[in-house]
């Protein structure tokens, strides 16, 4: 008797290929053929999900920001309890930068999405939700950590986002200067010096 194939299972198989092939080769070489190498199926398996390599891209792409946004969620809701707000924020902000092998490979995605977002209208929404969602959370962390006051809230909103986004560049491309700890001891630097003022 033949397996049954579970819908959902396969197509996180071809999500993990579609993000193989972008960390190992950038997404410009993200195809329908080499996803379909990439996580040991048929070409026509892939198809079946995604007909076309936009809609395959365009998913993925969601994917990806739904995996890092549920994380994100779950330390939000610890925000508004007892325990110590700027290490919630640390854990938080962590989840946006290349930490461990699974932030790692989810941020060399992300950096990939964002870059060809700016010229490839299938990505663009997904690099918008992106910045969007990076912005909304520094800003989340400023306001409930209590990092600023009201008048600077917009400001320190910006430089945290700045510290983020310039962090999870160097970290990616130059890991061996920007290690996971130095990226930790920046932002947690940068959480007490606001913190302080």
């Amino acid at each position: 008797m033949p397996r049954v194939v579970d819908p959902a299972e396969r197509r996180q198989r071809i999500f993990e290929a579609v993000f193989d092939v972008v960390v190992e080769s950038g997404i410009e070489q993200v195809t329908l053929r080499a996803v379909a190498d990439a996580a040991g199926l048929a070409i026509g398996s892939v198809r079946h999900y995604f007909p076309s390599r936009d809609e395959l891209i365009a998913a993925a792409s969601n994917e990806i920001i739904e995996r890092v946004s549920a994380r994100i969620e779950a330390h939000r809701d610890r925000l508004d309890g007892n325990e110590d707000r700027v290490s919630i924020a640390e854990d938080m902000l962590g989840e946006l930068l290349p930490l461990n092998e699974r932030t790692s490979r989810e941020v060399t995605v992300w950096l990939e999405i964002v870059t060809s977002g700016r010229t490839d209208p299938v990505l663009a929404g997904a690099a918008g939700r992106l910045f969007a969602g990076s912005s909304s959370m520094a800003r989340l962390i400023v306001v409930r950590a209590e990092l600023a006051s009201e008048a600077e809230t917009a400001l320190e909103t910006e430089r945290l986002a700045a510290v983020i986004d310039g962090l999870a560049l160097r970290a990616t491309l130059h890991p061996g200067v920007t290690s996971p700890t130095v990226a930790r001891n920046v932002v947690r630097r940068h959480l007490d010096q606001l913190r302080a003022t």
